[in-house]
């Protein structure tokens, strides 16, 4: 094995073993973002509701 495919074998390694906590962590602050947006109308909505 040549050291540019060890290099490549090794970099795609490390990527695969990280996805699944990439993916989880975009997706907890795709959530949050949601949430955080929900909690804004709600207090556009009352704050609209008192004028």
């Amino acid at each position: 094995m040549t050291q540019s495919n060890l290099r490549r074998v090794f970099r795609n390694s490390v990527r695969l073993y990280f996805a699944p906590i990439t993916g989880a962590i975009k997706e907890v602050r795709r959530e949050l973002d949601r949430i955080s947006r929900e909690q804004h109308r709600q207090h556009d909505t009352q704050v609209s509701k008192h004028i």
